[in-house]
């Protein structure tokens, strides 16, 4: 049963992490919970020395199986403050909180996978359905008012052979990504440049690629690593165009990509998420686009392959603990 629930965990977005003896725990950076699952027999005198590592969990619950059954003194011999212990008598089948609680969430899912369903354990299932991706809007608001102040300025909606000169004007002026300017100490266009566009085609198609992935994005990380995916994203790619392109460039298209790779690494650990396509579509946006950047002029690879590899690495240093 103990593998059965840890197969759960790990296909509903849990990162599992051995512990001393039998005993495993399970981590869930969005709902902010832990769980420690193991044995009486190797049930510690105390969990702190376990927790030390997990300073942004709020809310830890601890599993623990009696193939022995369950008596009084089980609940009397072991308290650990801050953490609801569930003594399972595995030979009767039954389940005693400590401290006593009328929360059935616990009892209901290992409920659900006695019966040998799949069941996901939430805090509150329709907390999902209402959630907010708000830096999402705010990026889109951000990147359409920086727009709107450039067309003000005098940056022509369409670009032309015409207009290239007044275009390349208001683009340096706003943050644009200008490699001598760079290299002469100007190196918050790094991170400007990632918010400016040149003409309305190249923001729109970037605003509903913002829109399309932002919400899923933000709601599978969390309002801050989304930030920082985004953001981290937006300067590796700017990073990589300072060092392989000469060009003038500018553009989301780095943090963009930064967040299609997130979300890759993301359903490839959830083995549930990529069996139900949404992998292998990623991975098939990702090429297209690729391949649509190499057929067309004016196009910075090296700024969406920058951000995509940093977009990556941003998630495996979060899913590792290294981002809060």
């Amino acid at each position: 049963m103990l593998q059965q629930i840890i197969n759960n965990l790990r296909e509903t977005g849990w990162t599992l992490v051995k512990l001393e003896g039998n005993w495993v725990c399970a981590t869930h950076g969005l709902l902010k919970h832990g769980l420690l699952l193991g044995d009486f027999s190797e049930l510690p005198q105390e969990f702190k020395p376990w927790l030390s590592n997990f300073a942004d969990i709020s809310q830890w619950e601890a599993i623990v199986f009696c193939p022995k059954g369950v008596d009084s003194s089980h609940l009397k011999q072991h308290r650990f403050p801050g953490i609801q212990l569930w003594y399972w008598d595995t030979q009767q089948g039954n389940l005693f909180p400590f401290p006593p609680t009328k929360d059935q969430k616990i009892p209901r899912w290992l409920r659900q996978l006695a019966s040998g369903n799949s069941a996901s354990l939430e805090s509150n299932p329709q907390a999902k359905k209402h959630f907010v991706p708000i830096l999402t809007y705010i990026l889109l608001g951000i990147n359409l008012v920086v727009f709107l102040l450039m067309v003000f300025a005098g940056l022509s909606l369409f670009p032309n052979d015409i207009s290239i000169v007044t275009d390349q004007r208001v683009l340096i002026e706003f943050g644009a990504k200008v490699n001598s300017l760079i290299q002469a100490g100007e190196v918050w266009r790094l991170l400007t440049s990632t918010f400016i566009h040149i003409g309305i085609i190249h923001l729109v198609f970037n605003l509903y690629a913002l829109w399309a992935i932002g919400p899923l994005t933000e709601e599978s990380f969390g309002h801050r690593q989304f930030l920082a995916i985004y953001i981290l994203s937006g300067l590796g790619g700017s990073i990589a165009s300072l060092l392989f392109s000469p060009a003038l460039s500018a553009g989301a298209s780095g943090s963009i990509f930064g967040l299609l790779g997130a979300l890759l690494y993301y359903s490839f650990k959830r083995p549930s998420l990529w069996k139900s396509g949404l992998g292998m579509n990623l991975v098939i946006i990702i090429i297209v686009n690729f391949g649509f950047g190499l057929s067309q002029p004016g196009i910075d690879n090296y700024a969406h392959l920058g951000g995509l590899l940093t977009g990556t690495l941003t998630s495996v240093l979060i899913r590792k603990g290294k981002f809060a």
